[in-house]
């Protein structure tokens, strides 16, 4: 039986002047446990063997979001009908390797309390994706990662300052998993030069990484932000994500 939980694929277009490439994200909210062990049999046997292995609750919860979405993106971008046959096993920076029949796909992967969402994308066109959840209880933490040249940038955004900060923790997560980092490394070194306000979400450049971009927008409560090459023009309907997470503020 399918997980009864709320869950959405959608395309993602990434245009360039010298190719056009396909991608697919999906995000997925689950609440109950019974909801989130009907993902099970969803599992490459591998994975089975490691959800075995995790004791606590929170850890398998967030295991079984992560894997899902993945496995929903990536499934959307490589026709595969059986999402046990997606194998998605850990490398030595716990990012996220992707074992299908199609080669050259990748996915990246973010869960925030009941809500995963991931990005699959050809190996040749580099993606990150981070969620995060608006709280004032982690403006300590976000502020001790920036610089005061960021401190300057968010003064004049139309936002809290703590959408602001969320934004710029989410950007520069989404940047370290494309550069395979994660939190290995000081945010300090993702700084964010610039950021421009659009309609409906923000662009953020970086000033050590001026090859890549994060296209961020709110959705509810959360922030999602994700990081592709600056060049490149990501075209992705943003409101049913936000519908998701609107759904179950």
């Amino acid at each position: 039986m399918a997980p009864e939980g709320q869950c959405l694929v959608g395309e993602i277009l990434l245009t360039r002047q010298e190719n056009t490439y396909k991608g697919s994200l999906c995000c997925c909210y689950f609440q109950s446990m019974a909801e989130f062990e009907r993902i099970i049999p969803y599992l490459h046997a591998e994975e089975r063997d490691y959800l075995d292995t995790l004791t606590f609750e929170k850890r398998r919860r967030s295991f079984l979001l992560g894997r899902f979405a993945a496995k929903q993106a990536a499934a959307a971008l490589t026709d595969e009908e059986k999402l046990e046959n997606i194998h998605i096993q850990s490398g030595i920076f716990d990012q996220p390797i992707l074992t299908s029949a199609k080669p050259n796909i990748q996915v990246s992967i973010t869960h925030c309390n009941d809500y995963g969402a991931a990005i699959a994308f050809p190996e040749a066109h580099p993606m990150g994706i981070d969620v995060e959840k608006i709280d004032d209880q982690k403006r300590s933490a976000f502020e001790s990662q920036i610089t005061m040249a960021e401190k300057e940038n968010i003064n004049d955004l139309p936002i809290s300052l703590d959408t602001a900060l969320t934004l710029l923790w989410s950007a520069k997560e989404a940047l370290s998993k494309v550069l395979k980092t994660g939190l290995t490394t000081s945010f300090k070194i993702f700084e964010v030069s610039k950021i421009e306000v659009h309609d409906d979400h923000f662009i953020c450049f970086y000033k050590n990484f001026k090859q890549y971009k994060a296209i961020a927008f709110t959705v509810g409560s959360y922030i999602c932000a994700i990081t592709c090459p600056l060049k490149t023009d990501m075209c992705l309907d943003m409101s049913s994500f936000k519908g998701i997470f609107a759904a179950n503020e």
